[in-house]
């Protein structure tokens, strides 16, 4: 009798072990987008930002005439919704249509503060923190059902990170401390793995405090397991920073000191962009540093440029200065050399 009672839980436990794996056979995906990686060696972004009268469909068509992939902030979309605003109507819009549908692929991008630094709380929430078990759950919920729900090859699964670093610090008693956020990050990414283990994950970081007019510091990234990020990820604005006025200003090894940290990893700007005012050289200074990024500071200095992603298509009013197209549609010279590295002039 005890025997049979043994054979018995061992069948139980071989069919509930059988029914896990034809369950997670079931729920792996493989991501919608397979584009061949071009001659130049990197894929080139941009947000298509569309010009004084013209419509979205337009502006996306355009930009990907020069373009591989552009990023994708729900409309924008707190976190919580994005899942469900990318699977519904504007999802098929922005991404089945306007995205893939013209031959790009989408770069989804989470965010899990606000413009103030501070922590963006669903629905029912309040006074969260990041090591708030419930929020953690929600966050990496919303991240998960965004891959089933769009299946990208790429997703950061945080924008700028490091600002919260820079504010909160990563103090052990801290419940905002930012090594909270580094632990869940490697939890997402496990599990996105484990759901769709060929999608690129990673976290973004700000490559300058802009507001503060200065450098990141980059020492923010020893706090990562470099073999759980597919990718260093970047956003820069370097004109921003107190003495850079031109793009010649900026040091050699500008990008490249953040391989210190996390040597052979590939780099990627998710966002990148230098102004067109004549404080920063005009036209010229916009044009050379877009050169500059692709060669004196990333390939001359050995580093493999994954992503070139610039900062949106055309200036987004007649104030803005960082489109490579001025809002009323005249083309800069840096859109010049846009096409020129595109290759498909």
């Amino acid at each position: 009798m005890v025997a049979l009672t043994v054979i018995l839980v061992v069948i139980m436990v071989l069919i509930v072990s059988l029914f896990r794996e034809l369950k997670n056979d079931e729920e792996k995906i493989i991501p919608q987008d397979e584009p061949t990686l071009p001659a130049r060696g990197y894929f080139m972004g941009i947000l298509p930002s569309p010009r004084s009268g013209q419509s979205f469909a337009d502006a996306y068509e355009e930009a990907a005439l020069y373009a591989e992939f552009a990023p994708v902030w729900g409309k924008p979309s707190p976190f919580y919704a994005m899942a469900s605003d990318l699977s519904g109507s504007w999802g098929r819009t922005f991404v089945e249509e306007y995205i893939r549908g013209n031959s790009m692929f989408p770069l989804i991008q989470f965010s899990f503060f606000g413009p103030d630094i501070s922590l963006v709380e669903p629905p029912g929430t309040n006074n969260a923190s990041l090591s708030d078990f419930a929020w953690r759950s929600v966050y990496m919920a919303a991240v998960l059902d965004t891959v089933r729900a769009v299946k990208p090859l790429y997703i950061s699964i945080g924008n700028e990170v490091n600002k919260w670093f820079e504010k909160y610090g990563a103090e052990p008693d801290d419940p905002n401390g930012f090594q909270h956020f580094v632990a869940l990050y490697e939890e997402i990414y496990d599990a996105i793995k484990g759901l769709s283990n060929k999608t690129q994950v990673f976290c973004v970081f700000a490559r300058e405090i802009v507001s503060e007019h200065r450098e990141a510091n980059l020492s923010v990234l020893t706090m990562f397991n470099a073999s759980k990020l597919d990718l260093l990820a970047f956003t820069s604005y370097p004109y921003a920073v107190q003495g850079i006025n031109r793009p010649a200003d900026i040091p050699d090894d500008y990008y490249s000191r953040a391989l210190v940290y996390m040597p052979g990893k590939r780099i990627g700007f998710t966002e990148l962009a230098w102004s067109a005012h004549e404080a920063f050289g005009g036209e010229d200074g916009q044009a050379n540093f877009l050169r500059d990024v692709v060669g004196r500071l990333t390939s001359d200095q050995g580093v493999e440029l994954h992503l070139l992603g610039w900062a949106w298509l055309h200036d987004l009013d007649v104030n803005d200065t960082i489109g490579l197209i001025s809002s009323s549609g005249t083309e800069k010279l840096a859109y010049s050399v846009w096409k020129e590295l595109s290759g498909r002039m």
